[in-house]
Order: C-alpha cells, then sequence, then structure tokens
C-alpha cells in the first residue's frame, strides 16, 4: 500500500523492462536517494558528473559497445561532446511527465513515447532507416523521456564479461540495490585512483561463470538473502557494438537453484567450493575458471542432475546427508517421502556389508549398468539379510515401486547414486580400514 502511494507521486516506476529497471536502480544508486523521490530537479544537479565519467578514456571503450559510436556521448561529428551530452539529458527531464494510467511506451506503459528511440540511446533497438538489421523492419522504438533518461545510466551497473555486458535483472528490490551500490563503488574506486576502466570487471569470458560468481558474491555479503526467497535472476548478455554484434544470451537462475546455493554457502562453502571445481574437469591455469564450460553450472541452469559430483571416485563424499538431501528436495524436487526410503535402503545395506564383509556386493552395485543388474543387486542383498537373519527384507513392494524406482528403469541411475552416496557416508571409516580388501576384489571381478 505504501509504495502504491510512493509510484502514484513518482516519476520512476519498475517496469520489467531489464534495460529501464537497471537504469533506475542505478540513478538511486548514483544520487544516493531512493528513486521513488528523485525529480528533474534533483537530477540535473548529477548529469555533468556522469558525462565527465563517460568521456573518460576507459568508459569511452564501453560506451562504443552499449550506445554504439553515434551517441551524444561518442558522435565524432559533434565538437563540445560535454555540452551536447548535458543538453541531450537536460531535454529529456524537461520532457518528464507523472505516471498516468495508460501510454505507448513500451517499457512503462503508462506514458507516451515520442519520438522514436534508437539504439544510439536505447541498446538492440533499431538504426532508423537501416530497418533491415531488426525484426519487422523496425527503426526504433517506444520510450517515454523518463523510461529513455534511465537506460542513459545502465553503464553503472554493467559487468564486462569478454567485449560483452552482463545486465543483472531481479524483482528482488535487494539484489538490485546491492548490484547498483556494487557499481557505484567501483566508480569510485577508479575515481579514488584516477584510474578509469569502464563498467564492473572481474576478467570472466564466460557468462554462466561470471553469473554464478555474482550470485554467490551476493549470498555472500548480503546477509538478509535467505533460501526462502525467489528473487527470480536473469542475466542479459549482449553488444550493442555497430557492426556484427553477437546474439543476446539470456541465462534465468531458477529460483530452486538460487535456493540451494544461499543454503549451501551458507551451511557448507567448502563443499561447494569442491562440487563446483569438479565441473570444471581440469584446469590448467589460475583464471581458467573464468572461461572455461563448467558442467555443474550448466547443469543447474538446465536442469540436469549433479548427483554424481557429490560422489568422489575414492569411495568418498562431498557435503554430508543434510546438504545433500536439500539439494534433493529444492532442486530434484524429490518427494520427502522418498529421500527418506533412499536413506533407509542405504543405511541396511551399509549395515548389511559392515557385518558381513561382502564388500563384493558394494561393487556389484557401484558397477551396475543397468535398472536389472541394479534390481538383481538389490534383490540379492535381501535374500543375504534373511538368510543371515538380519532383520526385515531391504524394503517393501510399495517402497521399491514408489521410492526407489518410481519411473521405473528411467531413474535406476539417480538412484544407485543416492544409495551409494548414503552407503560411502555411512561406511566412511570402515572402508578406509578396508580399502584393500576392496582394491583386491574389483581387481579380481574385472579379470
Amino acid at each position: 500500500m505504501i509504495e502504491g502511494i510512493k509510484e502514484k507521486n513518482s516519476y520512476f516506476v519498475r517496469t520489467g523492462n531489464p534495460f529501464v529497471d537497471g537504469g533506475i536502480y542505478a540513478i538511486e544508486a548514483f544520487y544516493e536517494k531512493d528513486f521513488f523521490s528523485l525529480t528533474p530537479t534533483k537530477l540535473e544537479t548529477e548529469i555533468d558528473g556522469l558525462i565527465d565519467l563517460y568521456l573518460t578514456d576507459g568508459w569511452r571503450k564501453n560506451m562504443y559497445s552499449i550506445f554504439t559510436g553515434n551517441s551524444k556521448y561518442l558522435n565524432p561529428s559533434i565538437k563540445d561532446k560535454k555540452v551536447n551530452s548535458s543538453k541531450y539529458l537536460k531535454a529529456l527531464l524537461n520532457d518528464f511527465s507523472m505516471l498516468g494510467t495508460s501510454g505507448t511506451c513500451i517499457a512503462c506503459g503508462r506514458r507516451d513515447a515520442l519520438p522514436i528511440r534508437k539504439r544510439d540511446e536505447i541498446p538492440l533497438t533499431g538504426s532508423g532507416k537501416l530497418v533491415n538489421y531488426f525484426a519487422g523492419a523496425s527503426g526504433g522504438e517506444r520510450y517515454c523521456a523518463v523510461c529513455t533518461f534511465a537506460v542513459q545510466f545502465l553503464p553503472l551497473l554493467l559487468y564486462s564479461v569478454g567485449g560483452r555486458f552482463l545486465l543483472l535483472h531481479s524483482v528482488s528490490d535487494k539484489i538490485m540495490k546491492y548490484w547498483a551500490k556494487k557499481g557505484i563503488n567501483n566508480i569510485q574506486e577508479q575515481i579514488a585512483s584516477n584510474n578509469y576502466t569502464g563498467c564492473i570487471q572481474d576478467g570472466y569470458k564466460n557468462g554462466e561463470n561470471a553469473l554464478f560468481h555474482i550470485v554467490e558474491e551476493i549470498i555472500r555479503d548480503q546477509k538478509d538473502v535467505f533460501p526462502e526467497e525467489n528473487p527470480s535472476i536473469t542475466a542479459y548478455i549482449f553488444s550493442n557494438y555497430g557492426q556484427n554484434p553477437p546474439p543476446m544470451q539470456i541465462i534465468h537462475l531458477p529460483n530452486s537453484v538460487f535456493r540451494f546455493l544461499v543454503y549451501i554457502q551458507r551451511v557448507n562453502s567448502s563443499a561447494w567450493a569442491k562440487i563446483v571445481r569438479k565441473g570444471f574437469n581440469i584446469l590448467k591455469k589460475e583464471d581458467d575458471y573464468k572461461w572455461r564450460n563448467n558442467t555443474v553450472y550448466k547443469n543447474l541452469l538446465s536442469g540436469k542432475s549433479i548427483i554424481g559430483y557429490f560422489i568422489e571416485k575414492n569411495r568418498s563424499i562431498i557435503g554430508n546427508w543434510e546438504v545433500f538431501s536439500y539439494y534433493l528436495k529444492e532442486v530434484k524436487e524429490m518427494d520427502e517421502k522418498r529421500i527418506d526410503a533412499l536413506k533407509k535402503v542405504g543405511d541396511k545395506i551399509a549395515n548389511y556389508i559392515e557385518q558381513t564383509d561382502n564388500t563384493k556386493r558394494l561393487f556389484a552395485l557401484e558397477t551396475a549398468k543397468s535398472y536389472e543388474r541394479l534390481r538383481n543387486v538389490l534383490l540379492k542383498i535381501t535374500k543375504d539379510t534373511i538368510a543371515n537373519e538380519m532383520g526385515a527384507p531391504l524394503f517393501t513392494t510399495d517402497e521399491f515401486l514408489n521410492d526407489l524406482f518410481p519411473e521405473g528403469a528411467l531413474t535406476w541411475k539417480e538412484t544407485r547414486d543416492i544409495l551409494l552416496f548414503r552407503i560411502y557416508e555411512k561406511l566412511s571409516g570402515y572402508l578406509q580400514e578396508k580399502k584393500e580388501i576392496v582394491e583386491e576384489i574389483r581387481k579380481n571381478e574385472e579379470v
């Protein structure tokens, strides 16, 4: 209700358009005032400072790929770029109007948009008469003066990624405020050192790796970010360079993955670091992680499993059951009843192996290559436990059908790896003592 009142008396409003929203949060951080409270008069006071920044050598290089060389900040036909840029921004301020109930602006939808804006004002829009380069033969797009003004501040929070720029967008107010502040801190450091290097940069060239780096940094620094949040984070990686710009890359981070990242970073960050390192396979140089593909990141973004990355080749695990089961529940969306059933079966198998020293069965479980072979191994262990009077069978018929293999043969590998994780955790000390025996069985079986 309070936000609605603020919005009614404000020029700026979050629109859902990542370029406009990013600019609005950059304005808020740049002026150090709530964007709801900013008026054209207040905004005019810092315009010259923004232009001075953009005209430094380091920022000029970035501006070519953000607003093109035809923008007011770079156009070679303009002699006094500072005066011309100041006039342009002040003209936008003069056209400011309060929010209405409808309008033709494609960003806010609550003000009319004239004239049509081109890519030298709004990235990735149009180039006037060169309509063949844009969908629908569009010469530009409809942005009102307020939304256009906001986009002029966008460079302040862009993140450089191998010649392109990552624009972070989220429905979370706290995440956007944090990221905008990060951009302003970057500028303040450049001013203090008199070394103007342009947009935020950490040397990343891989967009997916850069996004995870950014999100993990936010989680680490923002203590008021909790696993229960659903911030809907998306990265837009683009270049607006005049000649053959690459297509925009859009990376959406699922909310379930965000919740998992918050949880594991707070509970066991060292375990997460080990899992991520496995995703790189081999890192030959210290900064290879900034450009090399990571299969853990790719799997999380595409909905594929990372269960296998929790398990080491030496029959040890990364993390513990608490962390592992959180991943199963939140990211894999696995039913708690199934998780509990798999844990129970894993505990029974571990107990059986330790009591009988039948590590041959463990090796058979590890090397099962099909649903049929895995099922046979489990049935043999069940027969052994009954024959040795070790209590109830491993599982009931309902547990077998509904929890171990709810989708039949489709989930056999997932079931095997979850069981192995729990078995390795329970038998960590035992397997170290019996290491030579287990390896001997493996060699004999392979022969």
